[in-house]
Formats: structure tokens, sequence, C-alpha cells
């Protein structure tokens, strides 16, 4: 929890962290304010369009299984779908590099690939 902190600091937190989540055993468990405002839904990335502006999109191990064409369509539905200033995190193997959105982001964790939206 300690790397979250920091990252929950650095991306300008207020509060302290420990107040968004209680430890259980091993477990973190986050406080009933945070999940009632998550949903989890299903999508299919090559058929769907955007249905909602996201500030958060985890779309890990998928895109390294997909054509160029399949690629640069779901780059376009993600920039399409998430919120200016959110958040895109893809799989070690993947990256917006070579996509037509490379330079609408910027990153925030080149290791574990996470990015900003940035306009």
């Amino acid at each position: 929890m300690q790397e979250y902190t920091q990252n929950y600091l650095q991306s300008g937190g207020k509060k302290s962290f420990s107040e968004y989540y209680l430890i259980s055993g091993k477990d973190a468990i986050f406080d009933t304010s945070l999940r009632n405002n998550m949903i989890f839904s299903l999508h299919n990335l090559a058929s769907d369009n955007s249905f909602n502006e996201f500030n958060l999109i985890i779309c890990r191990n998928v895109l390294i299984y997909f054509n160029k064409t399949l690629q640069t369509r779901v780059h376009k539905l993600f920039y399409d779908s998430l919120n200016s200033f959110g958040i895109l995190v893809l799989g070690k193997q993947e990256s917006i590099r070579f996509s037509p959105y490379e330079n609408n982001y910027k990153y925030i964790d080149k290791v574990e690939k996470i990015y900003r939206r940035c306009n």
C-alpha cells in the first residue's frame, strides 16, 4: 500500500490515503463511498462503440492479439471514451506508440504502461 499511497499523493490526493480502505488480513477493502462509484461492464472492443466517458480504462494484454487495423480502432475507442486527463492502463507488451493517438497521452508509469490523456 506504500507504493499506492505515493501514487495517490503524486496525483494530487488531499486526504489521507488510508481513509479510503481498510486492511483485513492480506486484503485491502475499498471504502463503500468508492465502491458505489465503480461500474464494471462488458464491452466488445471489436464491434461496440463508446457508450460513456470514463476516468479510467484498464485493458491489459488484449491488444497484442489484434491486427494493426483493430488496434487502431481500439485506440480510437479508448481516446473517445476517456475524459480529459483520464487514465489508460495497457498490458506490459502493449503501447500507444505508433498509434494515431500517441501524442494525446503522457506517461504516468512507463514500466506499467499507464498513460494520462492530455487533451
